[in-house]
């Protein structure tokens, strides 16, 4: 039988030392479909920016009312939670490094102060930052330079700090699979909370009684059951759900 065995690629260090971290989290999964009509229009009217934006105004603006929601688990002996004031997004991206295919992120700050415009404009920044030399990916490159061991290492003592795992894995994240014909994406996640967003497709929903065909997304919600209950997690999600269905144009 015709096999080939390679060595890990370096451009992937980061995913696997993330998918560590990821396995200490008590991950529970929920899904939530949104009415993405009023999102649609609004969007149109807005120059078109992506539906990644508007779910994380959305989900930024809800948080900003659940400080447990908002809180940064030290695991241990005697574990401890860090409630930080403001909301920072945590992005992944698809990227190419050395002809490899891998995952980078990105964090919009502060995002529910911040409009849609702006956290459109940082979201572009990070697809148009190279990956190369210096900018937002450099560290990252670095730790890709590592030997699997030490980056796994360096990972967990930089990450120790409950600020700057705030400050690099965001109070949330959001991934995307909406560029391919994928409707549900259930995202691991190193933090207390992750958001999915499918793609959009016309599907059948009942308003004012009557079945019409409306743009509908997947929305998904995984959440670390160490630090949040399923009842507040499934009220975030619906009120996630709601400000995306309300949205002014």
């Amino acid at each position: 039988m015709s096999r080939t065995t390679v060595p890990f690629p370096p451009a992937r260090r980061q995913t696997y030392t993330f998918l560590r971290d990821a396995r200490r989290t008590a991950h529970v999964y929920l899904l939530a479909e949104v009415d993405a009509a009023a999102l649609r229009a609004a969007r149109e009217a807005a120059g078109r920016p992506s539906y990644v934006s508007y779910v994380i105004k959305a989900a930024a603006e809800v948080l900003a009312g659940y400080p447990d929601a908002r809180a940064v688990l030290s695991d241990g002996a005697r574990p401890r939670l860090t409630v930080f004031e403001d909301v920072h997004a945590k992005v992944l991206f698809d990227r190419t490094i050395d002809g490899q295919r891998c995952v980078l992120s990105g964090t919009v700050e502060s995002a529910q102060a911040r409009t849609i415009e702006q956290i459109q404009a940082a979201i572009d920044g990070y697809k148009q930052a190279s990956v190369d030399g210096a900018g937002p990916f450099a560290s990252v490159r670095r730790l890709q330079r590592l030997p699997l061991p030490i980056a796994w290492l360096l990972y967990r003592i930089v990450l120790r700090d409950p600020a700057r795992r705030n400050a690099l894995q965001g109070t949330f994240a959001v991934t995307s699979v909406g560029q391919e014909p994928v409707q549900v994406i259930l995202p691991m996640i190193t933090g207390t909370l992750g958001f999915g967003v499918g793609r959009i497709a016309d599907s059948p929903v009942v308003r004012d009684g009557e079945i019409v065909v409306a743009p509908v997304l997947t929305l998904s919600l995984t959440f670390d059951h160490r630090v949040l209950d399923g009842a507040m997690a499934a009220e975030i999600l619906g009120r996630v759900k709601d400000r995306l269905e309300h949205w002014e144009q």
